[in-house]
């Protein structure tokens, strides 16, 4: 097992690496135009009482009808991403365009040891997109994946964020790109983490088509782990959750017809800089 790891797992990918050879249509981005907007017809009032009282809640039709298709075809297009877990407690990357040319012997025993931990503690298994690392550390400059953070950190959709949550002391959001595929999951967990200052956390759906049935589902619980609400993906909703919050993704289905792509991160208090 140990050698499985030190042969497959040498390291987290670097995207400066894998991306500068990639060339983005300028028709995609152009540096300093922001490119996605949330809808000008947006109404947040009608969510707020109910976020309040419950501290979930998936509002429809959130981006512009453009902006919703071009993140959709961004990330559906992306020819990079990461293969996330958690081994022994500590988070691992790994490159999926290489984990694609394993064997099909080497890629079992990740599973294997992916499902043990699972089997006893927290644990994920899915693809991402640093978004926040990319920008924050200026690793992809002209890159539209920067323009995704542009979007999370606008005074539109922060604005929306605080009248939605109730709080004006959020004062920036990070973000990542994530792809649930089958086999894909995320454990139970309350995105309670020491330092971070996390007020709420937000998923924008950007699947389209998805059956409950392929799994996916995003779960929010109650204290004694009963399932307090249960959110299929809806193509360019946006589900806000108050943390911390027991909540899951359940596992996709072998009969999964798709990719389930989506915005997630944090809104947080404080500066960018207190990762």
């Amino acid at each position: 097992m140990d050698d499985v790891f030190s042969y497959c797992f040498a390291g987290q990918i670097r995207f400066r690496e894998r991306f500068f050879w990639f060339l983005i249509p300028v028709i995609i981005f152009i540096r300093g135009l922001a490119m996605y907007h949330i809808s000008t017809s947006l109404d947040i009032e009608p969510y707020r009482s109910a976020f309040a009282t419950e501290g979930v809640v998936q509002v429809p039709d959130f981006l512009q009808g453009s902006s919703a298709e071009a993140l959709y075809r961004l990330l559906a297009d992306q020819p990079e991403w990461n293969l996330a877990f958690n081994k022994g407690g500590e988070h691992v990357d790994l490159s999926y365009r290489d984990y694609a040319g394993w064997t099909s012997q080497q890629k079992e025993t990740l599973s294997e040891v992916v499902w043990a931990q699972a089997e006893v503690g927290f644990q994920y298994f899915y693809k991402t997109i640093p978004v926040y690392d990319i920008y924050t550390q200026n690793l992809l400059p002209g890159n539209a994946l920067n323009s995704i953070y542009e979007l999370v950190n606008s005074s539109a959709f922060l604005g929306s964020m605080r009248r939605l949550v109730g709080d004006d002391s959020i004062s920036f959001a990070d973000v990542q790109a994530t792809s649930y595929e089958r086999g894909h999951f995320l454990r139970e967990h309350d995105d309670n983490v020491q330092g971070k200052n996390r007020v709420a956390a937000y998923v924008i759906n950007l699947t389209r088509n998805w059956q409950s049935d392929w799994g996916g589902i995003f779960h929010i619980f109650n204290e004694d782990d009963s399932v307090a609400h249960s959110l299929v993906p809806a193509f360019n909703a946006i589900n806000v959750f108050r943390v911390p919050r027991k909540h899951s993704v359940s596992y996709v289905t072998p009969f999964a017809g798709g990719s389930r792509f989506s915005i997630t991160g944090w809104l947080r208090r404080g500066s960018p800089s207190a990762r």
